[in-house]
């Protein structure tokens, strides 16, 4: 029985191992060294965000240069969206309602792009918050108009039920396929939603939104599309530059927040980032039940075992606090957000598959 219990430290060591693979490219957005984009248009679509929005205008307008114009699009909002930006100086669009194939976030960023009149386009997630200076640094990407820049706020994390968010966030970045030894010349590298830098030529020349009118993850289907088109696209960590708080509403939220996105990711990420996760996650849960098989080992065994546990937390960890503000207690007990995450995942599978939908900000997402 022993001998058979060194397959778990062997096998687990071996996935750690590999794994280093796909987090040897994380990176911030640098420093700003000289000019990037002028004459910004900032479109932010957002429905019922009134308790969200206020703090990205005014982290917009708190900037040392502020962009060429802010638009929010008023997607609908049941709430006071349409006045908290009116209030904070921005332009509102009143979006209007969706033609058959579309929904609710590509129709509000395509009504915002087509009223905006900036060379470059900066769209933002109502969520999110620009950090001190950080609107430079975002600007500074956009130095050719054959880049596509995308960036995935840091995530900060204040009650403890948001610790959940932990490996949403961290799959989310290995899922995007751009954070690989290989970096930008990956293929099939997706972008991230919430932070997507583009100028109007490129933007105009894949046909907007468009294409995707009808995808919950229409970040994926972009990437592919800005890539064909001939574009590069590059994918940056958002710490230092732009954060986001996720599901402050409470765990509920949480749930939905992540069930109306995240089967659909899953179906639409690149073959070898699946893998990749996919290996991970399977070594994270034979170094989590080689902790439970402890007791049926020897000293060197049990040793192994616990090293190789004693690794993935570290490595875990690594990867958190590349996402956000995660704990090292969240590392240490990773199996919990670990099942967690995929309780969350069979859920909203078993829901979808049965004909039921996902509801989020007032609507049904399918």
């Amino acid at each position: 029985m022993e001998s058979a219990l060194w397959i778990i430290p062997v096998l687990g060591l071996l996935c750690w191992s590999i794994s280093w693979a796909m987090f040897a490219g994380f990176r911030a957005v640098p420093p700003a060294a000289g000019a990037g984009a002028r004459r910004v248009s900032v479109i932010i679509p957002a429905r019922n965000e009134e308790n969200n929005l206020g703090r990205l205008l005014a982290s917009l307008r708190s900037q040392p240069d502020p962009p060429h114009e802010i638009i929010v699009v008023d997607d609908q909002s049941e709430d006071g969206t349409a006045d908290c930006a009116r209030e904070h100086g921005a332009r509102v669009v009143s979006g209007t309602p969706m033609p058959e194939g579309w929904i609710g976030k590509p129709w509000a960023c395509q009504q915002g792009a087509d009223a905006a009149d900036g060379d470059w386009f900066l769209f933002l997630d109502a969520d999110t918050e620009i950090e001190p200076g950080g609107l430079e640094r975002l600007l500074a990407l956009g130095r050719g108009e054959d880049e596509v820049h995308s960036v995935c706020p840091y995530h900060k994390v204040r009650a403890p039920y948001e610790q959940l968010s932990a490996f949403f966030n961290a799959i989310m970045l290995l899922g995007m396929n751009a954070f690989t030894l290989k970096g930008a010349r990956a293929r099939e590298i997706g972008l991230f939603g919430q932070v997507l830098l583009v100028s109007r030529r490129r933007y105009e020349a894949v046909g907007g939104h468009g294409p995707v009118r009808g995808e919950v993850l229409e970040n994926f289907h972009l990437a592919r599309d800005f890539v064909r088109s001939g574009a590069t696209c590059h994918c940056w960590l958002g710490l230092g530059t732009i954060s986001m708080r996720m599901f402050p509403e409470g765990c509920r939220d949480l749930v939905a927040g992540w069930s109306k996105g995240f089967v659909s990711g899953a179906g639409n990420t690149a073959r070898g980032a699946l893998a990749g996760v996919s290996m991970w996650i399977s070594g994270l849960f034979v170094a989590a039940i080689g902790l439970a098989m402890l007791p049926l080992g020897g000293v060197p065994v049990r040793a192994a075992i616990a090293g190789v546990y004693a690794l993935y937390v570290l490595q875990v960890y690594f990867v958190f606090r590349k996402a956000g503000r995660f704990s090292f207690w969240s590392a240490l007990a990773y199996p919990v957000g670990l099942v967690f995450y995929h309780v969350v995942f069979v859920r909203a599978l078993w829901r979808l598959r049965r004909g039921g939908t996902i509801r989020w900000k007032g609507r049904d997402v399918g």
